[in-house]
């Protein structure tokens, strides 16, 4: 899983061992070789991109492609990275603070416990 921002925060707090977390912290130019090398790692992982934004906000529709990309480097087959995060919306935020709180709980939850 390749989480931005806080997002890894959150999941390293779980004390779970079985999920492979890949934080990205600089999404341009894009690190190929170095999501490439930590896909090949975790080989029958599946890929996921976590962010707080909503889904047409935030680094999603640009590193999606790049993702596929960068598997499709290491034996020319791409894999096809799954989003977790806010749907769709107008706005980046909610406009209340504890809903915007569930909200990431929410895909942290999602994120972690699938």
């Amino acid at each position: 899983m390749e989480l931005n921002g806080n997002m890894c925060h959150g999941t390293e707090q779980t004390g779970r061992t079985d999920i492979a977390i890949a934080r990205v912290e600089q999404v341009t130019p894009f690190p190929f070789d170095k999501v490439a090398k930590q896909i090949k790692r975790y080989s029958n992982a599946e890929v996921c991109w976590a962010q707080e934004e909503p889904k047409n906000m935030g680094a999603w529709s640009f590193v999606r492609p790049c993702i596929k990309t960068s598997t499709r480097k290491l034996n020319n087959m791409e894999r096809k990275p799954r989003y977790i995060g806010r749907p769709t919306a107008a706005a980046p935020a909610t406009g209340h603070s504890k809903l915007h709180a569930k909200e990431l709980k929410d895909i942290l939850v999602e994120a972690i416990h699938e």
